[in-house]
């Protein structure tokens, strides 16, 4: 995951534990529709008087009109306050709002600041009130109705129909279109466009701006330039101007004052599309790609074709791979009187006039560049591509993303106050967007960030050398869900090329140590080295330096083998398991001899509980990844019959794995046992060292939650689970929160939509749904998208531990039509209608036992497969076994209302024609 710390930052007050001048964030009991979260500072203090800043985070549902309400502890006064009215009666304060700022949305905030009079001392207040409730710095929850016993409504109907599920694919993903209203200018008003390799973000600045992004231009990942057509202005300034992005298509569309305009990254070449009608046919067209003063590229132009091209070595950084890379940009245009030329040393042009009927297409190619002949290549890669006709031209482009959409697993949602639209508008926006970045031979994303899509010239933040596991992983399983199986191929690729590397650098920076230390901030040659000048010194899985956020944060590589075998139970591909193996068996024997044993006979280690905590005893995920990853590297072993001696030792150290740590709900600071389990006032804790610093905004306490697969919505942890949930430190606390995933795991679908509401409000900054850290405009992150898609399918199936759970975890009043992945090659089919199941399907991809919990718990079900037989005779049971075979469709349905009466219906969709908004943001420009 990323680093807290942010160059240019001071200390973070949401970080605060200490109690006094400097900050406090409350926590006491809280009601139900109402929660909050007080951050109040002393920012300036003289004798006698000072001066303050309080902040109200709203974490519950929508407030208008607030008092927020506290007590002095040592007869301080208010003397002078702003943005906001305020009354004093002896200690106790009232703050009331101003007109302007009495509405706070969930997940917003609203501040004022006063001066203040204080006699011996300023000690903080220690409780605040928001209209009267508690504000704890935590959401409440409320059991999540499971939708079980109603009658299916009036008119219901059901898309199973002959052992099939019939979805519209076009229908259902062009609900989420990206519209504009008016034209994008502003740079960070981009759409994304993608072919997985390549990337452009799209606006209308200049008429036509389109940045070029490649996923292998290490290590800085520099872009191509910046492509350029003025002569769209007329298009963009018309007062009739609209457009959308089409994500069944991969494709933009826009049009006015007489024009339109097709925009789309080739899927199945690397090439930038730009098709335009309406133009003056008798008028002066130029296009051109250009880069910026810090490059220096070589401009060629030849004939009708203009390039740009720049190589470089990956020499000067610590860790460099040594390897060349580079970048290249070739433009040329379909129509008459084509010219190129390079009008300065970092812009490549075509100057041309339109067709007769007033056409023309601009083609911007941009391959995978180590050197060569840029005007040569450029030719050989548009060939007859400037004068086919557009349906030849976009065939088998649209063939691609067609046929990527006919095989994902889509999840339609309605709901009356429209948040389930807006969320399956950001779920089929992620699928989109993944494809559109996630082919190439190593990911196009890192620290969650959605490089393809950059639109700030170089301005990379992080280090895009290297790769976060934190804020990939949801995308992973977003994948996984989703059918999207080769979107993943890239980031298992990452590790597995670097196996060697890997264990390479465990052994000079983990010395006595075997196996693989995977770093968790790895650079894409396969070490654990940060930044620049600095990177020795801020390294990832490295036991020789001084505590950083991951020097010693060793789970990564267990992560990374759950994914593996998670991957292998969903798809059943041996030679996957056999070819990742080595990573899921190297971070085994890590493990093993990281961990000692201690005076009570148990394993214990020393490590960072991710970057929350630094060299602490006992880390929660070390024990979680030690429970977890042990029993399927043995199963992957014997799979595969390798590694016996291993086996035993896994064997061996399984009984010696210690509990869970725990610590008590009130005070976060006891070290507590199994045994307190019972008495219901303790949680899990991040270590068996609960008081010890925090340095991120990190609920590592969850981990063996997910992405562990520990403890589920039942079990015996799963009330303290629970319980830790309910009081976790950081609630909706960054753009990657997986607060709604856990929610979803833990069967409170209320609150996955509570926490994926509040960190829209937070951080999604993009119309185009993109999120970013610190809710400013600057680089997109798709990291959030990836939650959201995670938890929308882990809301309405779970199959992650061989049980089949329909509706675990799904938000009360929405309504659903969708298909999600499930083990062995399997698809789980749910329909939900107010809060009832009508539909449970299932389709076998192998031949087996499933073990299904009842979607109707204690009322008769029964299995008929795909030609109406009776599989199962009813069952009232929590679980129940289908005796399932490969390729059989299987129906579950209540004997009191079975789905097999109802009509049929298939699920379908109009493309969204109106932007989408939700908590003060959109999906979509409005005029």
């Amino acid at each position: 995951m990323m680093f807290f710390r942010r160059p240019g930052l001071g200390p973070t007050i949401a970080t605060a534990a200490a109690v006094g001048a400097a900050g406090i964030i409350m926590a006491a009991p809280a009601q139900a529709a109402t929660a909050c979260r007080v951050t109040y500072s002393v920012t300036n203090q003289w004798q006698g008087g000072f001066a303050a800043s309080v902040t109200v985070d709203n974490l519950g549902d929508p407030v208008n009109g607030w008092q927020l309400a506290w007590s002095f502890p040592a007869g301080q006064a208010v003397t002078q306050l702003w943005n906001g009215t305020y009354a004093q009666s002896g200690s106790a304060v009232t703050v009331t709002n101003a007109s302007w700022n009495g509405l706070i949305a969930t997940g917003g905030s609203a501040s004022f600041g006063f001066n203040g009079s204080w006699a011996s001392t300023n000690p903080a207040p220690t409780s605040f009130t928001l209209n009267r409730t508690v504000c704890t710095g935590t959401v409440p929850t409320t059991p999540t109705p499971t939708p079980t016993t109603s009658a299916p409504p009036t008119g219901t109907t059901t898309a199973w129909q002959n052992g099939k599920f019939v979805m519209d694919a076009a229908g259902v993903v062009r609900r989420s279109n990206i519209v504009l209203q008016r034209a994008n200018t502003s740079a960070s008003e981009f759409v994304p466009l993608g072919n997985g390799t390549l990337g452009a973000a799209a606006w209308a600045g200049n008429g036509f701006t389109a940045q070029l992004n490649r996923t292998d231009t290490f290590p800085d990942r520099r872009s191509p330039g910046w492509v350029v057509i003025p002569g769209l202005s007329r298009m963009t300034s018309a007062a009739d101007f609209s457009g959308y992005l089409d994500p069944y298509d991969g494709t933009l569309h826009q049009s006015g004052g007489g024009m339109t305009m097709t925009a789309y990254v080739r899927a199945d070449a690397a090439q930038l599309v730009v098709d335009v009608t309406g133009a003056d046919p008798a008028g002066a067209q130029t296009a051109r790609v250009q880069l910026w003063s810090s490059r220096s590229p070589t401009a060629t132009a030849s004939g009708s074709v203009a390039t740009l091209s720049q190589t470089w070595t990956d020499n000067t950084a610590t860790g460099a791979s040594g390897q060349t890379f580079g970048a290249m940009a070739g433009i040329s245009a379909g129509g008459r009187n084509v010219t190129a030329s390079t009008p300065d040393p970092r812009t490549a042009q075509v100057s041309f006039q339109p067709n007769s009927n007033g056409s023309f297409r601009v083609i911007t190619v941009s391959p995978a560049w180590t050197g060569g002949d840029p005007i040569a290549t450029t030719r050989s890669l548009l060939g007859t591509d400037l004068t086919r006709s557009a349906a030849d031209l976009a065939a088998s482009h649209l063939s691609w993303w067609h046929s990527y959409w006919s095989a994902a697993g889509l999840i339609k949602i309605s709901s009356a106050d429209g948040t389930g639209e807006y969320f399956e508008n950001m779920r089929t926006l992620y699928l989109y967007n993944i494809a559109a970045t996630n082919r190439g031979t190593l990911p196009g994303t890192q620290a969650g960030v959605a490089d393809l899509f950059s639109f700030n010239q170089d301005s990379q933040p992080w280090y895009p050398a290297g790769y976060w596991f934190w804020n990939t992983r949801m995308m992973v399983q977003a994948n996984l869900s989703a059918g999207a199986f080769a979107q993943n191929t890239p980031v298992f690729n990452l590790y597995r090329t670097n196996v060697a590397n890997i264990a390479a650098w465990t052994s000079a920076h983990f010395p006595g140590r075997e196996g693989l230390c995977v770093p968790e901030t790895m650079r894409f040659n396969g070490n654990g080295y940060y930044g620049g000048s600095s990177a020795a010194s801020n390294a990832s899985c490295d036991s020789q330096i001084a505590p950083n956020y991951n020097a010693r944060n060793v789970t990564t590589g267990a992560e990374i083998g759950l994914w593996i075998w998670q991957t292998y139970l969903t798809t059943d591909d041996r030679s996957f398991l056999s070819a990742h193996y080595p990573i899921m068996a190297g971070a085994a024997r890590f493990l093993l001899s990281h961990a000692t044993t201690g005076s009570d006979g148990m394993l214990h280690t020393f490590s960072n509980a991710h970057e929350n905590q630094w060299d602490v005893n006992d880390p929660i995920n070390d024990v979680a990844a030690m429970q977890a990853l042990f029993p399927v590297v043995i199963s992957a072993a014997q799979t595969l019959g390798l590694d016996a001696d291993l086996v035993s030792r896994l064997t061996a150290a399984i009984g010696k794995i210690r509990p869970l740590p725990r610590t008590d709900v009130a005070t976060k600071s006891q070290v507590l046992t199994p045994s307190s389990d019972a008495a219901g006032n303790n949680m899990l804790a991040m270590s068996a060292q609960p008081t010890a610093a925090k340095h991120n905004q990190e609920n590592v306490e969850l981990e063996p939650v997910w992405p562990y697969n520990l403890i589920g919505d039942t079990g015996n942890q799963s009330d303290l689970a629970k319980r830790t949930f309910t009081n976790r430190n950081y609630v909706t606390g960054s753009t990657w929160s997986y607060d709604a995933l856990h929610a979803a795991r833990l069967g409170r679908g209320n609150d996955v939509r509570t926490a994926m509401i509040a960190n829209i409000g937070k951080y999604q900054v993009f119309p185009s749904g993109f999120a970013s850290w610190n809710a400013q405009p600057t680089s997109p992150y798709l990291e959030e998208q990836g939650v959201i898609a995670a938890a929308i399918s882990e809301g309405l199936v779970q199959n992650y531990d061989g049980t089949l759970r329909i509706a675990p975890g799904w938000p009360s009043g929405w309504d659903a039509d969708g298909t999600v992945y499930i083990q062995h090659k399997g698809k789980a089919y749910v329909q939900v209608r107010n809060g009832t199941l009508i539909t449970v399907a299932i389709d076998a991809g192998a031949t087996g036992s499933l073990t299904v919990r009842n979607p109707w718990p204690g009322q008769s079900v029964t299995v008929v497969d795909g030609a109406g037989t009776t599989v199962t005779t009813t069952q009232t049971s929590g679980t129940f076994t289908i005796p399932a075979q490969a390729g059989k469709a299987y129906l579950i349905q209540r004997a009191s209302a079975p789905t097999t009466s109802l009509p049929f219906a298939s699920v379908g969709g109009t493309p969204a024609t109106a932007p989408k908004t939700l908590n003060g943001r959109s999906i979509g420009l409005t005029k």
